[in-house]
């Protein structure tokens, strides 16, 4: 506990003063609850919850068992778990093991990519109608919109499960480097504009090849041999290519998530399983990726792992998770030298009438493809039970603590306001850029973006991730063209399908999207 306290006492002067105003009040809260989940944890049960009698304690005799594989999260949501338990009377044993088929398992902890898989061997129960109530505890219409739809918590137009944490992903760039008077010299000579932190992917690219034509080695971290981070940050791209951002929603979605059905299609066609990898978003995608890895980033010279790249100062600038950016800490606290930006959108669009690209502004469409979600196994004896602690565990007190912990993204509103900037202090940035970091996660979120893009998430997620890292890792490389390069991936994907029915196929990528 002593490293919550000496967070509370390092906060900077101008932050620290709002602790006595309305706009400090929720997060000295969630500080304060912190600490008092935390001495639960280590402590066990206080003696007035030993004389309790059974009546105050509703979940008496009730055992859940938890699986959470991500150990740090793990640690993180145990002490809350306990808490739970000593007040209700309930008994929860936590594990670290990966849910498995046919084991004993009441509540999963789920990555999201992996909801699909359980919710097609038909082993989840829906969330009750009462959680979403407007007087629920949980508050669900607090949460933020893109995290309550099928396409992020459900399958086949049925909500299965509850977020736990967001993700997020924000530029990471010298700004030493950027302020340098000769390279903004140097650069706006060549570009003819201001050397600034990119708003687009486009010019992204032109700081990459800069920095890297003039320091003679790669600006960038080296191209991950890990397909998810690889295929992660093409689909980003190519989802700010892929559509024009609508800000409209669509009637009967009361802008909760994707604005329009056709929408909804991104790595595959709805009306097929065909993939649509071979169309100009994704070709464009891989341009990018190809101009960005030579001579940005091509060299084996340096590491993969953006944060460890930064640090070494071996890149000006990099794509980094949340929990990258935790990792940039040193002593407590992040270097002046690294500056914050919300992810870049792209120059130009695909018109939906032509399917040509088409000039446009700083384009930006979020894509969700991270996070994790509680659910409920059907064999769960006491389904009740463990709805009601996952909505503990995922409510407004608890989740504001999650993210104070920090490498975990938002996904309530009050994550996101203003006000509750104390809660980001622990990734160890100073006011200004702690600030900067929070509104990133803002724009990250894209709240106003109704026709957001969401990973791959099918039962046959792990072996399309693995087929497209491999072709686009050629495509950085330099040995195929970036259009050869999608060619192959919409091959590999096929390829990677044909044992699977084709009506079983086209069930997958709809359901996936939040259809039946």
């Amino acid at each position: 506990m002593q490293h919550l306290a000496r967070a509370k006492l390092s906060f900077p002067t101008s932050l620290s003063s709002r602790w006595s105003s309305g706009r400090g009040t929720v997060a000295g809260t969630v500080l304060l609850a912190t600490l008092s989940a935390g001495l639960a944890g280590c402590g066990g049960t206080t003696e007035g919850n030993h004389q309790q009698g059974q009546t105050d304690r509703p979940r008496a005799g009730t055992t859940l068992t938890v699986s959470c594989p991500d150990a740090r999260l793990s640690a993180i949501l145990f002490p809350m778990a306990k808490v739970w338990a000593a007040r209700t009377g309930a008994k929860v044993e936590v594990t670290t093991d990966r849910m498995a088929p046919g084991d004993a398992v009441d509540v999963g902890v789920v990555e999201f990519a992996d909801l699909g898989t359980w919710a097609d061997r038909d082993e989840l129960l829906p969330v009750p109608a009462a959680l979403r109530d407007p007087g629920h505890p949980y508050q669900w219409s607090a949460v933020l919109g893109v995290y309550r739809v099928e396409p992020f918590a459900g399958w086949g137009g049925q909500l299965l499960g509850l977020p736990l944490t967001g993700t997020g992903h924000v530029i990471v760039y010298r700004t030493d480097r950027f302020e340098d008077p000769q390279a903004k010299q140097a650069f706006q000579t060549r570009f003819g504009r201001p050397l600034a932190a990119p708003t687009t992917w486009e010019e992204f690219a032109d700081v990459a090849t800069f920095f890297a034509g003039r320091d003679k080695r790669p600006s960038l971290p080296r191209v991950p041999t890990d397909a998810g981070p690889l295929a992660d940050v093409f689909f980003r791209v190519a989802a700010c290519y892929d559509r024009p951002a609508l800000s409209d929603a669509a009637p009967g979605r009361g802008g909760d998530g994707p604005g329009r059905p056709e929408s909804l299609a991104f790595h595959f066609r709805l009306d097929d399983p065909r993939p649509r990898l071979d169309t100009p978003a994704f070709r464009a995608a891989a341009a990018w990726l190809a101009r960005v890895s030579e001579p940005a980033g091509r060299p084996a010279a340096g590491p993969a792992d953006p944060a460890a790249a930064l640090a070494e100062d071996r890149a000006v600038l990099a794509v980094l998770s949340l929990e990258d950016v935790a990792r940039l800490k040193r002593g407590g606290k992040v270097a002046a030298r690294f500056g914050i930006a919300p992810l870049p959108g792209t120059r130009s669009v695909v018109d939906p009438a032509t399917g040509a690209l088409i000039p446009t502004g700083a384009n930006y469409i979020p894509h969700f493809a991270g996070g994790w979600i509680g659910v409920v196994r059907k064999g769960c004896k006491k389904p009740d039970a463990s709805f009601d602690l996952l909505a503990e565990l995922g409510g407004p007190p608890r989740s504001m603590e999650v993210i104070a912990a920090g490498g975990y993204g938002p996904f309530r509103d009050a994550h996101l306001e203003p006000g509750q900037v104390l809660v980001w202090l622990g990734y160890g940035l100073d006011a200004e850029r702690t600030k900067t970091l929070q509104d990133a996660l803002r724009h990250y979120v894209g709240k106003t973006v109704r026709n957001p893009t969401y990973g791959l998430r099918g039962p046959d997620h792990a072996a399309l991730t693995a087929a497209l890292g491999e072709e686009l890792r050629k495509v950085a490389a330099g040995e195929v063209k970036p259009e050869e390069g999608v060619k192959r991936a919409a091959a590999a994907w096929e390829k990677a399908s044909a044992g699977i029915p084709a009506e079983k196929l086209k069930e997958w990528r709809r359901r996936a999207a939040g259809l039946n």
